[in-house]
């Protein structure tokens, strides 16, 4: 079977561990791919160019150039409409292909997505094992229930049971990213890993909280060193990446395993690597085996400054003096630290966001990011703002339709003058000296900042430029870059 994969913005490490799965069971794998670099997919937000250069007649032609059997989409909330509308031309003009549909946002809500007329197929969880399954069925006209798949046959839905997991990641073949690297070099210069699934958290406003029953779980496993390694040391002699970036929800939570990775990755790979750890998890053991491995850049998330906004809105544990004490651990070894923050969360007021400023202008991170909250489907904070009043009906509808964009804000979708003020305050935090952030929280100048995106956009871009950040340097290099279309 010939499979054409669609996506838009940024490479998908999902669809090239799916494509890698297509191609071991002999099917034939394609992608359309839109850049949208003006998109807001990767950084850079410009709706006005994002149409000059949209390319969406080029992708259909993909489609009538190629002739597939399968269109296949990967769907975060975000791009979930845009794959559905291009589905729906696709049935109109080719009713022969199949369509099959998955990703975090069809994982939420796949009885949703299964009811839409353009979607034959619809897989939730990890698809390693049934997406192949499900390639073989649409050739042969086969009625099996598969696990995690739901599928059109004879005008009924079949559906089949609960996934399980995949236990040995080992088993499973490297990703397809000459897919993506065919179509944008640039993209090469970051590789992307991820060395586990799962995640041991549960924060509400995260995919992992999914109450669905077709999820799979989110059992912790890991893939053997020797086997990131194997993917790795070919990438390493290529020479054209500068930085692996480990997509992992937390990076080396098995600490067995964080030092067989310290003691065979530098010699045997030895690339900068960026990862992301949770609080609770940047223990000093941690913050010594990153940086004998060879760690650059770790993100964490504290999300909010407020401990109880923490534990009774994000289902989040820990304290600041662990969030202290993490960094500071990992700024004394030389890693520089990025942390991220979500505003506009259930109860902020303006006396949690001064307090956020001071929290974050004592630990002075390299990088420091403001996202507004986002409401996903499936999430438990969701059905929280769902069942509180706090969004309508009709907005709670939105986002599980995927329309809400990946940026819905919070508070009822009002994006406060307030929030934005400090969004544009926050961003300076990292530019400014320490002593400069208390003078104007003193002056309370954070009232008097533009209730506007575009000083933060300046604010980040300036202090990116300063500290030579290897990310913002990355997305300007692939703004500039050839791309092939779709």
């Amino acid at each position: 079977m010939k499979v054409l994969f669609f996506y838009i913005g940024v490479e998908s490490l999902g669809i090239e561990h799916l494509a890698a799965a297509a191609r071991k069971a002999g099917h034939q794998v394609e992608l359309a791919f839109d850049p949208s670099v003006f998109g807001g997919h990767l950084m850079w937000d410009f709706p006005s160019l994002a149409k000059i250069f949209d390319k969406r007649a080029a992708v259909l032609k993909k489609v009538a150039d190629t002739k597939p059997d399968i269109a296949a989409f990967s769907c975060v909330s975000a791009n979930y409409q845009w794959s559905l509308g291009l589905a729906r031309d696709i049935k109109r003009a080719h009713p022969g292909i199949t369509t099959m549909f998955g990703g975090t946002h069809v994982t939420a809500v796949p009885e949703r997505v299964i009811a839409e007329d353009a979607v034959d197929v619809a897989i939730v969880s990890e698809g390693d094992v049934s997406f192949p399954l499900a390639i073989a069925d649409a050739g042969s006209g086969n009625r099996e229930a598969r696990p995690g798949v739901l599928k059109k046959s004879g005008g009924e839905i079949i559906r089949g049971p609960a996934p399980e997991p995949v236990e040995d990641l080992d088993a499973l073949p490297f990703p397809a990213k000459d897919l993506f690297y065919s179509k944008a070099p640039a993209l090469e210069r970051h590789y992307t890993i991820m060395a586990s699934r799962g995640c041991p958290f549960k924060c509400t406003y995260c995919h992992n909280s999914y109450s669905s029953s077709l999820s799979g779980g989110q059992k912790m496993r890991d893939r053997s060193v020797d086997n990131i390694v194997a993917e790795l040391e070919p990438v390493a002699a290529r020479g054209r990446s500068s930085l692996v970036k480990f997509y992992d929800d937390v990076f080396g939570f098995n600490k067995k395993w964080l030092e067989e990775f310290a003691d065979k990755y530098p010699s045997r790979v030895g690339l900068p690597f960026y990862c992301m750890l949770h609080p609770r998890t940047a223990t000093e053991n941690a913050a010594d085996m990153l940086k004998a491995a060879g760690c650059r850049y770790v993100a964490i998330g504290v999300q909010s400054a407020d401990e109880g906004q923490r534990r009774n809105v994000m289902n989040r544990i820990y304290s600041n003096d662990d969030v202290r004490r993490g960094v500071s651990l990992l700024k004394e070894r030389g890693i520089r630290v990025l942390l991220d923050h979500i505003i506009g969360l259930p109860g902020d007021t303006e006396e949690m966001m001064v307090e956020a400023a001071r929290f974050y202008n004592e630990l002075r991170p390299t990088r420091l990011l403001v996202f507004w909250l986002s409401f996903f489907p499936g999430t438990e904070i969701l059905s929280a703002a769902s069942q509180s009043g706090l969004l309508t009906a009709d907005e709670v509808e939105n986002i599980q339709d995927g329309m809400e964009g990946s940026f819905y804000a919070g508070q009822g979708g009002r994006r406060q003058s307030m929030f934005m003020r400090f969004i544009a305050f926050f961003s300076l935090i990292p530019i400014l000296p320490r002593w400069a952030v208390e003078f104007l929280m003193r002056k309370k100048f954070y009232r008097r900042m533009p209730p506007s995106s575009t000083l933060s956009n300046i604010a980040v871009a300036a202090n990116a430029l300063l500290t030579r950040d290897a990310f913002f340097i990355y997305n300007v290099k692939y703004l500039l870059s050839r791309k092939k279309t779709p």
